[in-house]
């Protein structure tokens, strides 16, 4: 019986101190304006102290033609993460007016 409450213990101990203890998490928001205003709206209820780790964005559009945003925004409180910094990746090809392409 020793044996088996010893047992016990110890994977009870050893589960603990593998488990983070950095919170990490997303929050996500919804915009009709456009996929930058959605995506900055969602950093904006990040906590104080996180690190961005990565973006989802997805855009959706209804029968009437109407678009609506949506950026999740992965983050982590953990000390030492380092942020990404690699760009939002839009969903579509950004179309380039004739103008600013060089053609001016």
């Amino acid at each position: 019986m020793a044996h088996r409450t010893l047992l016990f213990a110890g994977l009870l101990l050893g589960g603990l101190g593998l488990t983070p203890t950095a919170l990490a998490g997303s929050t996500t928001f919804q915009s009709a304006i456009s996929e930058v205003d959605a995506c900055n709206q969602a950093q904006y209820q990040m906590p104080a102290k996180a690190t961005v780790q990565g973006f989802v964005l997805k855009t959706r559009t209804d029968k009437s033609g109407a678009a609506s945003f949506s950026c999740r925004v992965n983050w982590t409180e953990k000390a030492t993460a380092q942020p990404t910094d690699r760009p939002i990746l839009f969903p579509g090809k950004v179309r380039q007016p004739w103008f600013a392409a060089g053609w001016l």
